[in-house]
């Protein structure tokens, strides 16, 4: 796997709120080249994480479709971050 471009990780470090934290997993499925996830306070309900997942998304898909790439960003709350894949 290919490290995650830090300019990438910059834009999602916009689109995100400043409490949360954009961390590049060292693991990506078959057919990724990326997987970023976004970690969020406990505090944020499961309708602000999904809303803010869909800006990312779109911020994500720009990228790929500029650079012919293939990213998985996905945010969880901090409870989740085992779940992530995160310690």
């Amino acid at each position: 796997m290919k490290p995650v471009p830090q300019e990438l990780l910059e834009r999602l470090r916009k689109v995100a709120p400043p409490e949360a934290e954009t961390i590049a997993l060292p693991w990506a499925y078959e057919t990724e080249d990326y997987n970023i996830a976004v970690m969020v306070p406990d505090t944020m309900d499961r309708t602000a994480a999904r809303q803010l997942e869909a800006r990312l998304i779109e911020t994500v898909m720009d990228w790929d479709d500029t650079h012919d790439t293939f990213t998985v960003c996905m945010v969880w709350r901090q409870q989740e971050k085992a779940l992530a894949g995160v310690s």
